[in-house]
């Protein structure tokens, strides 16, 4: 929707956030400093299709029909990697266990801020780097699980 000038309005890719829980009580969610450049979140819908004749003229081409099957998200984020951070997610992946975390477009209300909480499982992390340049950090996550979704006040 756009503001009263009729500009759309943006979002600055720092207020998305994939914050992890630390199994705490009460529970704190962090936002890793591994993720600092780029984090995203693609939203899909399995679909099942079927093809539908039509019964009056079954020379005609069928139409297709679809339906949602499923839904499903995957986070991911990356970086320049944090040395101090790196070794969190080695125990993360190593234990194979899912974590509370929230996914989270920091912003409130009628500008359109929302947060997902539930548990991700560790999916994919990978450190590289070159020769005279910084290691790159990039992870993927899946949910492990139903997420809950709701608006930021």
């Amino acid at each position: 929707m756009a503001d009263e000038n009729g500009d759309v309005g943006i979002v600055a890719g720092e207020q998305l956030l994939i914050q992890i829980g630390d199994g705490a009580s009460p529970e704190e969610f962090v936002h890793s400093c591994l993720i600092n450049t780029s984090r995203g979140v693609t939203f899909t819908s399995n679909l099942t299709e079927t093809e539908v004749r039509n019964c009056t003229d079954p020379s005609l081409p069928a139409k297709i029909v679809r339906k949602v099957k499923s839904i499903d998200f995957k986070p991911e984020g990356a970086g320049k990697t944090d040395a101090t951070s790196v070794w969190a997610f080695i125990e993360w992946w190593k234990s194979g266990l899912p974590k509370n975390c929230k996914v989270v477009q920091n912003l409130t209300g009628a500008l359109g801020g929302w947060t997902g909480t539930g548990q991700l499982i560790l999916a994919e992390f990978k450190t590289e780097g070159e020769a005279g340049d910084y290691q790159n950090f990039t992870a993927s996550f899946a949910p492990a699980g139903v997420f809950e979704w709701e608006q930021n006040d």
